[in-house]
């Protein structure tokens, strides 16, 4: 058996079972006792526990989670630190994974896949937005519930992008079929890594097979490295062709060609929702080592520059613009065109984004041709080159003073003074303010007025910027060996977050051991500080005192001096208020020796509220032979109505209970109904509803008889009588069963008046 099962987490956590194995970590389902939840424990595994590598990994899991609060993301509850144990207690999710539902419907609607892939895209963008990436996105890291909310889980191997992901080559991290290329190189990974794998995942959705697969986890990292996928609508034609073209997109091998953020791929997402027939065009400019087919906005000058004058200046402005901006996806309907530069060789569906061979090329190309090549594209720079001088010299010689409008450029995400310097003769670039941001670098643009698109005059334009300062700096405050209360209150007021995680020591509890950052270290505003705290001297297995009998404050005391964590609940009881009537963890063990426990052991303290109870007692009582008909008995405590009995025919029954209600000691009395409705005092008595004993002071059986015994049996009628009756009542006929219905004198019947001839009447 699991030696963690049955067992409790600083007497709290109680283990109940194993639910997940993972490389490092074990997952536990277990019950909160002080919140009555049923949580999920992750508990290092002991191999690794002497391991500083991925002890440090394992924290870091813990600080990753710890400042994220996102519906999309699961929680973290509290996290364990010692020498012998180290776990993070987790939202319990009770769903399937989204791998598991994948696999159970094959491709899905696409209206499904834009649902989940939406709410995993927004928890990555609260996650890249606190500096956290995930690095191994994949359908079995994500939750589905019924009511298709999606919960991304195990940020396991996340680190902190800002303090490590531009200094340190992270390992290919992450499942092999969704890793990024940069991932499989093992070069630095950032939160575009993440955007890769949602476009994978979002691949497979739609299509139902993995864009890439092979026998060896080395040949499908090689794959995402070096090939292109089959076009998604080549496998289901249903894909519509906007939804395809942001899965090529966020699946760009070079990650300056894929969205640049989560929150950039749902504004296409969300554009698509709204218009399904939109199809976007993405520019993907050529590189060295890769793309034939490209798109790209028309160069304006080539044909301005003739003209000379105004309109190369302003054409000559567009093409800085074009190639100024982040990278342009326009979004057009399928009725509307643009005008397209694409190269002259021919395409097909299969190439317009990806860069596929022409299968029926020769495989053997001579040495002489690549050196054609060569010199044919040095010979395009200079020429492009010179183009560009001569139109530069032009816009100069003519001035500034051009009327052409054209649209502004994007220079959100730019150094402030390059812009400048770039831009100088096309319009003029000045601060508007200066403010801290944590998302740009201090001298970035943040936002500019004219916006982006709004026309203006090239060489007249007035251009303010908001740049940024960069992120706000404060200084940790010294925490250390303060209690964490005030702790917590020193951090917020310097504009930090914190957390608190506690560890064994011999720090006085509830006090500062170190915080992370360190106190004193100049830190962004705004972040978290890991704020850790002693729960005191580490203690293992305790003898339960005996504590049934004490008043609660002094059961409380000595509970909680021995290390026991203690919860009260009050009882109804007439032993005086406030004595403690049970412990939910005794004394003694079921052998009857003194009960060793954990310590830190939840034991529940039932007292006495000083309240008699109310109970219940049941008066039964033994029914005479030879009664019939239906019968009621109601039963009173000092004079109110507690009880009522009823029987269709009391012949049939031996004895009757009544369950009465009271407290202390009380007199009953029982009352019978008559056939009329008139009840009659029948018994009495004398119950004691603390010892639940019953005396009986009086029982009328007599009463029983009168009310419900058998009448004697009425003589026969002898002929003699029926001949009286005849002389006496001519009209009633001679034979009593006569016609269909019994003959009806007034009120009596033959037997009524033959009952009331023999009694003289």
């Amino acid at each position: 058996m699991d030696k963690y099962i049955g067992k409790k987490l600083d007497g709290r956590y109680e283990i109940t079972e194993l639910i997940g194995i993972g490389g490092m970590a074990e997952v536990y389902k277990a019950l909160d006792l002080m919140e009555n939840r049923v949580v999920a424990v992750k508990i290092l595994k002991n191999e690794y526990a002497g391991n500083a590598d991925f002890v440090r990994r394992f924290r870091n899991e813990s600080k990753a989670i710890a400042v994220l609060s996102h519906p999309n993301i699961v929680k973290i509850y509290d996290v364990g630190f010692s020498d012998k144990i180290q776990f993070i207690v987790m939202e319990y999710i009770d769903g399937v994974t989204l791998k598991e539902f994948m696999e159970q419907q094959g491709a899905l609607k696409w209206k499904d896949s834009v649902h989940f892939i939406i709410q995993v895209l927004r928890a990555l963008q609260h996650a890249h937005d606190r500096g956290i990436v995930h690095r191994d996105i994949k359908p079995q890291n994500i939750m589905l519930f019924p009511d298709g909310t999606i919960k991304v889980m195990d940020f396991g191997i996340a680190r902190f992008a800002r303090e490590e992901g531009k200094t340190i080559s992270d390992k290919a991290i992450g499942s092999v079929h969704y890793i990024s290329p940069e991932q499989a190189r093992g070069d630095i990974t950032d939160e575009k890594s993440d955007i890769y794998s949602v476009g994978v995942m979002l691949y497979e959705m739609l299509t139902g097979v993995k864009p890439f697969d092979a026998d060896t986890p080395v040949a499908v990292a090689v794959m995402h490295m070096q090939s292109n996928p089959r076009l998604p609508r080549t496998i289901n034609d249903t894909i519509p062709e906007g939804l395809e073209s942001i899965v090529i997109r966020a699946m760009q091998r070079d990650a300056g060609r894929r969205y640049q953020s989560a929150s950039e791929m749902i504004k296409d997402i969300e554009e698509f929702k709204r218009n399904p027939s939109i199809v976007f065009e993405y520019s993907y400019p050529e590189s060295e080592d890769e793309g034939k087919t490209i798109y790209f906005d028309k160069p304006a000058h080539e044909a301005a520059a003739k003209a000379g004058g105004k309109a190369a200046a302003a054409a000559r402005y567009a093409e800085v613009k074009s190639q100024g901006g982040k990278g342009s996806a326009h979004g057009k309907n399928t009725d509307s065109k643009k005008n397209e530069v694409r190269n002259t060789k021919p395409n097909t569906k299969a190439n317009e984004y990806y860069d596929y061979d022409d299968d029926d090329e020769d495989e053997e190309v001579s040495k002489s041709s690549y050196f054609v090549v060569a010199l044919t594209a040095i010979a395009a720079a200079v020429v492009i080159i010179a183009v560009v001088f001569i139109a530069i010299q032009i816009f100069i010689n003519i001035g500034s003073g051009t009327d052409e409008t054209q649209p502004m450029v994007n220079l959100v995400g730019y150094d402030f003074n390059q812009c400048k310097s770039t831009y100088a003769s096309y319009f003029n670039l000045t601060v508007d303010k200066e403010i801290y941001s944590s998302d740009y670098p201090a001298g970035v643009i943040i936002e500019h007025s004219p916006k982006e698109g709004s026309l203006i005059v090239v060489g007249n334009a007035e251009v303010r910027a908001t740049v940024s300062k960069g992120p706000q700096m404060v200084t940790v405050p010294n925490t250390y060996s303060v209690d964490a209360n005030t702790a917590g209150a020193m951090i917020e007021g310097v504009g930090l977050f914190y957390t608190y995680v506690m560890q064994y020591s011999d720090v006085e509890k509830n006090t500062v051991i170190k915080t992370e950052p360190e106190r004193n270290e100049e830190v962004e505003r705004g972040s978290t500080v890991f704020v850790y705290v002693s729960r005191g001297p580490e203690q293992f297995d305790k003898f339960v005192p005996d504590v049934e009998g004490l008043t609660r404050a002094e059961a409380v005391e000595r509970l909680e001096k021995e290390g026991f964590t203690v919860q009260l609940q009050e009882q109804d009881s007439p032993e005086n208020k406030d004595v403690v009537l049970h412990q939910s963890v005794p004394h003694l063990d079921d052998n009857g020796q003194p009960n060793i426990v954990s310590y830190g052991t939840t034991i529940i303290l039932t007292y006495s509220s000083g309240v008699v109870p109310m109970s219940t007692v049941n008066i039964t009582f033994a029914v005479p032979d030879g009664l019939t008909g239906k019968a009621t008995f109601n039963a009173y405590v000092n004079g109110i109505l507690s009880g009522t009995h009823e029987v269709d025919n009391i012949g049939y029954v031996q004895t009757i209970s009544i369950e009465v209600e009271g407290k202390d000691t009380q007199k009953v009395v029982i009352e019978a109904v008559g056939s009329d409705g008139r009840a009659h005092s029948m018994a009495e008595y004398n119950v004691d509803f603390n010892n639940k004993s019953v005396s009986e002071s009086r029982f009328d059986r007599d009463l029983l008889k009168t009310l419900y015994g058998i009448p004697e049996e009425t003589p026969a009628v002898t002929d003699a009588d029926v001949g009286f009756i005849e002389d006496e009542f001519p009209e009633i006929p001679a034979d009593p069963n006569e016609g269909d219905d019994p003959q009806i004198i007034g009120t009596g019947s033959y037997e009524s008046w033959w009952d009331q001839i023999t009694n003289g009447q």
